[in-house]
């Protein structure tokens, strides 16, 4: 071992309390940035499979009724790609097990299997059989927060009647990887779940047989969305137009997308905030330990070393302490951030998330 070695081994062990503070503050700052990026990558990356694969739609609008072959005009809107007209409604639910009356979205999918836009990840069961009107398709979440199973019956308010309904299988929806019914911050997914039922059935439940009140589209790479949602509106007007909305207002997205922007903000605040005090304390050690060792710096430098082989002991010095922090930090970060990934699937619906250190 060097002469500059075994003085380095013994400036970090007199150092040891300064030294072990300042990794640990380190350790916070790395593990506070491995947290959050590798956080904000897993989710986004999933976010980004999960409406690929699912066909996520890119605008909605509501209205009050409107005939099917208005579809027509719609799609002839250009910049428009694909588009799927369904029945939506919002109904009041009987629970068994809950006091209290719970609420239901029930939304309109096609009698036989087929690929559509805000696709459904069957998790469980089946899909809904053609002449079946009170086949379900419920909400992941609903079911596990009510613990329910697989034909288990539910009684909903469906324009003025008591209708039971029989959950023969459990999905997930790009649509609503953020449960929640609009009115509300955080999901309640005892008292609010989404409902897929067949088209023929939910029209002749709520008199639309052979017209439509929501709409979801794609756009085309070159499309112009603002003047998409403008032509939109104009043809919907007459039928009761809510307004058209992009999917970044569309209520799941928003939410999803506003704590991918609050981990990326983190992601730069915290750890600044541990690696500028982490710095500012190892400029104040470095500077008074080579304060109080300039007698021994001038003897090095007697006995031949150069300024170069004595700043290169110090800065030795910080590297030891910089990656030890680092070392540490990253393996914390990458632990913390498989758990924060983990928490953040217990709020939004993702069919799987792969975890990215």
């Amino acid at each position: 071992m060097q002469t500059l070695d075994r003085k380095l081994f013994r400036d970090l062990r007199g150092l040891r309390g300064q030294v072990i503070a300042i990794v640990v503050i380190v350790a916070c700052g790395i593990a506070s940035l491995v947290t959050m990026v590798s956080t904000y990558q897993s989710l986004l990356l999933s976010q980004e499979r999960y409406y690929s694969q699912y066909r996520f739609a890119d605008v909605f609008v509501q209205l009050k009724r409107a005939p099917n072959g208005v579809m027509a005009q719609i799609l002839a809107i250009p910049g428009v790609g694909q588009g799927r007209s369904r029945v939506v409604a919002t109904v009041t639910l009987d629970v068994p097990g809950l006091e209290d009356p719970a609420s239901g979205r029930l939304i309109s999918i096609p009698e036989q299997r087929q690929p559509i836009l805000n696709d459904l990840v069957l998790r469980s069961g089946r899909y809904i059989q053609p002449g079946r009107a009170d086949e379900v398709i419920a909400s992941v979440a609903f079911v596990e927060a009510n613990q329910l199973e697989l034909g288990d019956t539910i009684s909903a308010v469906i324009n003025g009647r008591w209708q039971p309904l029989r959950i023969v299988g459990t999905a997930l929806s790009p649509e609503y990887i953020y449960e929640i019914s609009g009115t509300e911050l955080l999901p309640d997914n005892r008292r609010f779940g989404v409902f897929w039922m067949g088209r023929e059935a939910l029209a002749t439940a709520f008199d639309l047989n052979g017209a439509f009140n929501d709409v979801a589209l794609t756009l085309t790479p070159e499309a112009n969305q603002q003047a998409v949602i403008f032509r939109l509106d104009q043809v919907l007007e007459r039928y009761g137009g809510l307004g058209a909305y992009g999917r970044e207002n569309q209520l799941s997205h928003r939410f999803l997308s506003d704590d991918l922007a609050g981990l990326q903000v983190m992601a730069l605040i915290l750890p600044l905030i541990f690696l500028g005090i982490a710095a500012f304390l190892v400029n104040l050690v470095l500077a008074r330990l080579v304060s109080t060792q300039r007698d021994q710096i001038a003897v090095l430098k007697a006995f031949g070393y150069s300024n170069w082989g004595v700043g290169l002991h110090f800065f030795k010095l910080v590297a030891v302490v910089v990656g030890l922090g680092s070392g540490l930090g990253i393996g914390v970060g990458r632990w913390w951030g498989a758990n924060f990934t983990q928490f953040y699937t217990r709020f939004y619906q993702f069919p799987s998330v792969e975890y990215r250190a």
